[in-house]
């Protein structure tokens, strides 16, 4: 800002600053650049108000502050600190160099910080700052004139003026400024939100109540914690407010956690484990913490948060041992830290030590709040229909002001009329003021008589439980439940996931409450029993009733309890008896009443009996109890569904299932004493899913299977059983087949007949040898799984039927066929075309025996050929595979494969990926010793881009994970596009070839991406060995391109735009894809200064391992060393243990403020190694830092391993150069951080003098987190202090 100011102006800018001042210690949101004479008076002034009254916290200066050319520390500091600038290109803006050197250092700062820019172009064109024309042409020839033509300031200033025009802002030339303001506080806005909480948009009232509590909470001391209490009824808005609050401050924070519905996920001691680890993930994002019990828990949160500000919201706490678990004392986080518990329960608050002061009374909607929130809910849309203001007040009356009771009394009275809504008061007037439940009674009193028993049931019952379970249950009883539980759904009484059905507390509570209120004396006369005290007095009772339908009693933990054998008899109209966790003592058969629908009681340790006549059972579930059979009375059991008998010990024999003709499952997984099946099941009718899960005794299936609904066969782990039925019929239900580590020995010729199967999966079937041509008629089957079947020799050739010439051949549909470790000689059966015609995964890893693979399904796009090691020869087309994995395969390189003869640029898929055995790099790649690739290129150069081939030639000697990543960047922006692909299992002396094939979309996005108003942009890519044991010795890159025309050849070379060594054009128009249809990546936001490969380097190291301070000298734990070069020996032992190069540097700053860059060079026993350089920032006095640095970013190869190999020497001298420009180094010294050090080591280092001992720094935690290193948290917080 360049011009001068009024006195007035000037004092109120100085107001503004000062009440800046008074904010809490935090970033300003928007930092304002503009040049004064063109805004300052009518634009600006009118867009700081605005700014302001949206509540953001704005930056803007006068000219007064500036001093001489170099902009004032405070601006410096303002810009840094400010989340978005925004920069007012006016007509005037480049005529000052002011404005120049402010705009250079915002452009810096989103570079090199993230800082987010918003440009606004007021009253001049883009394409004017972009390419300094009219004004700002002007403007930059005399500053050309003042500062010489080639000046490096003057440079600056044009680049910084290009990339800011190239960015979208607002465009304002005429018209009415009212709208721009508008426009450019509401983007302001929305950069800045930062992932919320999900609030309805609907509330009302929320506002002024976040005010109170935010004065409660006392934000702007920060020099203690503070625990507050949300305190009220069920549905008041505690949870809501509490999200409000959140979303309200918890970007002053360095964390934010909000832990929702602790009551109802910590039922009992053990679930609090979970919320711990919970709380602990969303406070240290990235960070894994193992957690074994609570007390260890406690003690985690209490160690990790201690010295962390953090903001905590526990919602809806209903015991001390949940708060004691989560947040037991305030000394557990760091200061600043504020904890926010809502509750119904204010003596919990209050027993736990909160100041009364500090509880916060959540009370009911103000009148006006009530009959907004209600207008909100009852009359949504454009609905014609009228309702009289009485109406709408008596609405209120009842609701009285609750916002739940609101939100459900509106949503059912929407749409309705006012005969209805009077219809609807009438019975309110009938009912007195009472509690929550008898305003929400009114949604229940709406329902069909059918809907309210579903409801009931879900209330007392079933909230929480799965869908699925909740409809095979109520379905048994005669309900309609799927449409039942929609009405539900849609009168806001329940909601449901794909998975789960829940319900709102003061919902379950009105629920029960209305059955309770069935005979609040005596439970005898309710419907429905689920309390235990309730369930043990009416069994005790000896008294006969009609009024129990149902009793579900859940016992927390196993409990003995005494039920007499008639204990239900006498229960006229029991449908439901479920009984978890409960024990009987009786011993002898119980006596059921014929009417009951769905019996479950695991664990039942007596025999079931009804009394003569017809019965209603549909479900019998007696998991884990003693039965040897089926009950007495099983013939009579013909309505059963559902039966469910896993791990039931004593079951020998499956019942006879003749006597149950409408049964539909079956689960007898973990029966291990199951030795037969009976015959029936072959033969059942409506029988859909049979589990046999691990029986591990089962030894006799029928010999044939003719049941023709069977949808699921699960034979898993059935180790005893040897032979699959035959198959005399068709069967078209049967989707899924699974006969893992059965002892199976060959598949009928009739499994044909299985027309409709989908998945077989025969996996880990050691005994299995044949399988029968006849296979191939299964013409459904898309996953065929024969891992570790490992006496299979040989899969079937398909046989011609000459009888149907018109049937399909093979395997029509199949996409999946594993194979890998079995004995496999020869895959012939590949050879015929027709059989495999959609195969999109072959995997024969680990079969040993196999020697040649001569061709392959033409749409495969995965070959996994793992450790083949007589594998010798593939099929010369190998590279019309998208993706080829054939590691471990050593006589594939004996034998002359090399990759040159399997990687053909003509014929390739622009997406894809090559892992094969050698040393060899593709001879069309250009080496690369970097592993970097830059290049400058025009939009249609990069039109005609169809893949980037990216070669690493590596070889693993050490087990661990390891990666290799792919980076890419845009004029300096990181794409965040990586690719990763785990070798872990190379673990072996041979080499290997990686070879990664990407469409640039996946790489630098779209044109729009690229480019956006360039005509050229700058391209990297940066590939990296991450993890360990990843040794790189070659590396290359190549363009694919469509063909080129004979301009842009001409282009290409005299704009030297990019090496034209570098660019393969293929003639084959197959394999090019078209940019506009293929998918575009989104870019990242990081800029970075990737303009060399030492630059793109260190721009990717996480920011957490560089530390600049102020003040502070290197601490006495570092070794100071002379001339910027740090030295020392190391074997590879030694070498291994490393985990890090600390470095601490005393930075000179003289002369006023500079940037300060550096240059670190290693070199390993001469050899330079991987270099990187950077920018600290600008300072204008001395600096400490702190640099952390892995030894493979420095030494290895691609950041791979060091190949101690290479070198014929025992000790290797390992070095670090360390330069810098803008300022000097005053002092340096360095720490190796390592694991524990075995003795003899020490002794080896001591007796060489490999290095000094001091200099080594052990941590005690073998696999250290680097950016969670002891040694440098405890050194980054004593500068700071």
């Amino acid at each position: 800002m360049a011009s001068s100011s009024s006195k007035e102006r000037k004092r109120s800018y100085d107001v503004m600053a000062s009440s800046s001042s008074k904010k809490s210690k935090r970033s300003y949101d928007v930092f304002l650049s503009f040049r004064g004479p063109d805004v300052r008076k009518n634009f600006l002034d009118h867009l700081y108000v605005a700014l302001d009254q949206a509540g953001i916290f704005t930056y803007i200066d006068s000219e007064e502050l500036r001093k001489g050319e170099q902009i004032s520390p405070a601006l410096m500091k303002a810009i840094k600190e400010s989340q978005i600038a925004t920069v007012v290109f006016s007509e005037d803006y480049a005529s000052s160099s002011w404005c120049l050197e402010e705009l250079t250092k915002i452009m810096e700062c989103r570079e090199q910080k993230g800082l987010k820019v918003f440009p606004v172009f007021y009253k001049v064109e883009p394409r004017e700052v972009r390419w300094q024309r009219q004004s700002y042409g002007e403007a930059m020839a005399k500053h050309e004139v003042k500062f010489g033509k080639d000046s490096e300031k003057v440079n600056r200033w044009k680049k910084a003026l290009c990339d800011a025009g190239n960015l979208s802002g607002e465009h304002f030339t005429d018209g009415y400024e009212a709208g721009l303001i508008q426009r450019v506080v509401q983007e302001i806005s929305t950069q800045l939100s930062r992932t919320p909480l999900y609030v309805d948009k609907d509330l009302v009232g929320i506002d002024f109540r976040v005010q109170k509590l935010k004065t409660i909470l006392n934000l702007q001391s920060e020099d203690d914690v503070l625990m507050v209490g949300l305190w009220g009824q069920g549905g008041v808005g505690k949870t809501t407010l509490a999200k409000a609050i959140h979303n309200a401050i918890f970007r002053d924070f360095q964390g934010a956690s909000f832990l929702e519905r602790v009551r109802e996920n910590s039922i009992n001691s053990n679930d609090l484990v979970p919320l711990q680890k919970k709380l602990l993930s969303q406070l240290l994002p990235g960070k894994e913490l193992p957690i074994y019990n609570v007390g260890g828990g406690s003690q985690l949160i209490k160690q990790r948060l201690c010295n962390k500000k953090v903001l905590i919201i526990l919602d809806d706490v209903d015991n001390a041992c949940q708060l004691n678990a989560l947040a037991k004392e305030r000394e557990w986080f760091g200061e600043g830290s504020r904890i926010i518990i809502t509750t119904r329960n204010k003596h919990l608050l209050t027993s736990h030590g909160i100041n009364p002061n500090h509880i916060y009374e959540v009370k009911a909607l103000k009148e006006g709040e009530a009959l907004e929130l209600l207008r909100k809910h009852a009359f949504r849309g454009n609905q014609e229909i009228e309702i009289s203001s009485n109406l709408v007040h008596q609405v209120l009356h009842y609701a009285r002001g609750l916002p739940l009771a609101l939100q459900v009394l509106g949503a059912f009275l929407c749409g309705r009329g006012e005969d209805e809504w009077e219809s609807t008061l009438q019975k309110l007037s009938e009912t007195p003021d009472q509690e929550i439940n008898d305003v929400l009674k009114v949604s229940y009193d709406g329902l069909e008589p059918y809907a309210k028993e579903i409801f009931l049931h879900i209330a007392c019952f079933f909230k929480g439980r799965s869908t699925e379970y909740i409809k095979k249950v109520l379905d048994s009883c005669d309900f309609h439940t799927t449409i039942g539980i929609k009405i539900l759904i849609e009168r806001c009484l329940i909601t449901g996931g794909i998975w789960t059905i829940q319900m709102h507390d003061l919902i379950q509570l009105m629920g029960m409450n209305i059955v309770k209120d069935e005979d609040r004396d005596d439970p005898i006369n309710r419907s429905r029993l689920w309390l235990r005290d309730d369930v043990l007095d009416v069994l005790s009772e000896d008294k006969e009733t009609k009024a129990v339908k149902a009793i579900v009693l859940q016992l927390p933990e196993p409990e003995d309890m005494h039920i007499g054998p008639n204990a239900f008899t006498k229960m006229k109209n029991l449908k439901l008896l479920i009984l978890l966790n409960v024990d009987n003592s009786i011993q002898g058969p119980i006596h059921l009443p014929n009417g009951l629908r769905w019996f479950e009681w695991p664990n039942c340790g007596s025999t079931l009996e009804f009394s003569h006549g017809p019965k209603k059972l549909v479900g019998l579930d007696m998991r884990n109890s003693k039965i040897k059979g089926a009950p007495r009375h099983f013939k009579d059991l013909q309505n059963l569904k559902f039966i469910n008998f896993s791990s039931c010990q004593s079951l020998v024999c499956t019942p006879n299932l003749d006597v149950t003709p409408n049964l539909k499952e079956l689960h007898l997984s973990w029966c291990k004493n199951l030795e037969r099946v009976h015959e029936s099941v072959a033969y059942h009718g409506n029988l859909q899913f049979l589990n046999l899960y691990s029986c591990s005794k089962l030894h006799h299936f029928p010999n044939v299977l003719r049941t023709k609904n069977l949808l699921f066969l699960d034979l898993d782990c059935c180790s005893k059983l040897q032979r699959f039925p035959d198959i005399p019929d068709k069967i078209e239900g049967l989707r899924e087949l699974s006969l893992t580590k059965t002892s199976i020995e060959e598949l009928p010729a009739s499994i044909e007949n299985l027309v409709s199967l989908q998945n077989i999966d025969l996996s880990y079937c050691k005994k299995l040898a044949i399988l029968p041509p006849s296979i191939y008629k299964l013409e459904n089957l898309r996953d065929l799984n024969l891992s570790n079947c490992s006496k299979l020799m040989k899969f079937p050739k398909k046989e011609e039927d000459s009888s149907d010439p018109h049937a399909k051949t093979g395997f029509p549909q199949l996409l999946y066929l594993t194979l890998n470790e079995c004995n496999l000689s020869e895959v012939e059966f590949l050879e015929n075309p027709s059989c495999f015609p959609h195969l999109n995964w072959l995997d024969v890893s680990g079969c040993h025996q196999l020697k040649e693979i001569l061709k392959i399904p033409r749409k495969l796009h995965y070959l996994i050929a793992y450790d083949c090691k007589s594998l010798s020869k593939i099929p010369s087309d190998i590279h019309h595979v998208q993706n080829a994995y054939l590691p471990l395969c050593p006589k594939l390189v004996n034998n002359g494969s090399a990759v040159n003869d399997l990687v053909n640029l003509e014929h390739f898929y622009p997406r894809g990926h090559f892992l094969l055995s050698g040393g060899e790099m593709p001879w069309c790649l250009l080496p690369n010793k970097e592993g970097y690739l830059s290049f400058t290129a025009s939009k249609d150069l990069y039109k005609k881009i169809v893949a980037l081939v990216v070669s690493v030639v590596f070889r693993k000697e050490r087990t661990g994970d390891g990666q290799f990543a792919l980076e890419s960047f845009v004029n300096g922006k990181h794409m965040m596009v990586s690719d990763y692909r785990d070798y872990d299992y190379l673990v072996s002396c041979l080499d290997h070839v990686w070879l990664d094939r990407r469409e640039p979309c996946d790489l630098w996005g779209g044109l729009e991406d690229a480019f956006g108003a360039n005509d050229r942009s700058q391209f990297q890519v940066m590939i990296t060995a991450e993890g360990t044991g990843a040794i790189v010795t070659k590396c290359g890159f190549r363009l694919i391109c469509k063909p080129l025309e004979e301009d842009l050849e001409i282009l290409l070379k005299d704009d030297q735009l990019l090496d034209p060594a570098l660019v393969y054009e293929i003639r084959n128009e197959d394999c090019q894809t078209s940019l506009e249809e293929a998918y575009f990546a989104k870019p990242g936001l990081a800029m970075q200064d990737t303009s060399t490969v030492e630059r793109c380097r260190y721009s990717l190291l996480p920011l957490e391992c560089r530390h600049v301070s102020p003040r502070g000298e290197i601490p006495e734990e570092f070794i100071l060393v002379e001339d910027g070069t740090i030295s020392f020996m190391a074997s590879q032992d030694l070498y291994y243990k490393f985990l890090g190069l600390a470095l601490c540097v005393v930075v000179g700053v003289e002369g006023g403020e500079n940037e300060i860059s550096f240059d670190i060079v290693p070199h390993i026993h001469g050899q330079t190694r991987n270099g990187l350089s950077g920018t600290l920032g600008s300072f204008d006095s001395d600096q400490v830092w702190i640099q952390y640095l892995e030894p493979d970013v420095l030494w290895g190869v691609l950041e791979g391993e060091v190949d101690f190999g290479q070198f014929n020497e025992r000790y290797l001298r390992f070095s670090v150069k360390l330069s810098l420009s803008g300022g000097t180094v005053k002092r340096l010294g360095y720490v190796l951080i390592c694991t524990q050090l075995e003795d003899n080591l020490k002794a080896i280092i001591a007796d060489n003098r490999l290095m000094d001992p001091v200099a080594l720094w052990e941590d005690d935690n073998k696999f250290a987190d680097p950016m969670d290193n002891k040694f440098l948290s405890k050194f980054k917080l004593s500068l700071e202090s």
